[in-house]
């Protein structure tokens, strides 16, 4: 790794705060670029296309966005959950909806019933727990036999270059960050029948490129390039840029998602 005067490197930390805006909640109140945006709402979307006439749970809600885009899309009902009392009160001032409840819980800890729900959507939720594995059980208790579990996170890979599964992301937020193949055989472990998509295709070269540059300047500087090459999208970024499409072998995604049976 290449040594960096203090200076210069105290500069490069304040940029890179600047540009990765670590911000976990889709809210209104709060500044997010708009390519943050729109990659949580073409995975809301993207749930919305599997929910119609679904009992269905939202792990993680925050203030509830995409909960109320599901229970508008035709779930028969959403319980959505989340750990903040804050975001529940907003998402329940806010989005008032027959078929949509929200409440305060821990997400390896439901209050509700075993195999009540027949869709069960996790967004960017596995990263932040400490325990995945008593999670996904949870998960598997109150999905009914043949239920459907959407879960997205960060692809490593493509996020933190250069670092392995037990290194620490620069997101402060993430206990653990996995690549594509971690997360799928994590998720076989649970599911019988795991199928894979992604969001912000990569091809292999720029993957390549940026575990160079991690390896030459360090992690954090690779985390850094790949957040400038992002710069563009302040001008031109729509949500359909950002669809999620099912994962190609030849590709690596910014983003993974699963739909698990």
């Amino acid at each position: 790794m290449i040594s960096c005067h203090p200076e210069r490197k105290r500069r490069i930390c304040v940029f890179y705060k600047f540009m990765s805006i670590e911000k976990e909640r889709m809210s209104q109140k709060i500044f997010m670029p708009k390519w943050v945006r729109h990659e949580h709402m073409a995975r809301f979307e993207f749930v919305c296309g599997l929910v119609k006439d679904k009992a269905v749970i939202d792990c993680a809600c925050g203030t509830g966005v995409g909960s109320k885009m599901f229970a508008d899309a035709g779930a028969k009902q959403v319980l959505a959950y989340d750990l903040s009392a804050d975001d529940v009160l907003t998402a329940q001032k806010k989005n008032r909806l027959s078929n949509l409840v929200y409440v305060m819980a821990d997400a390896t800890d439901l209050p509700c019933a075993a195999q009540s729900a027949e869709v069960y959507v996790s967004l960017e939720t596995i990263e932040h727990l400490a325990d995945d594995a008593k999670f996904l059980s949870e998960v598997k208790r109150v999905l009914k036999s043949g239920g459907t579990f959407i879960c997205s996170t960060p692809n490593r890979t493509v996020t933190n270059p250069g670092a392995g599964l037990s290194d620490k992301p620069f997101n402060k937020f993430h206990t653990r960050e996995y690549s594509a193949g971690e997360f799928e055989n994590l998720l076989k472990k649970y599911f019988s029948t795991v199928e894979m998509y992604g969001q912000n295709s990569r091809r292999r070269w720029r993957v390549g490129l940026s575990n160079l540059v991690a390896k030459i300047f360090g992690r954090r500087a690779a985390v850094l390039f790949n957040q400038i090459l992002k710069l563009p999208r302040l001008v031109f970024d729509i949500v359909g840029g950002h669809r999620v499409r099912p994962a190609q072998a030849n590709r690596e995604y910014e983003y993974l998602t699963a739909v698990c049976k």
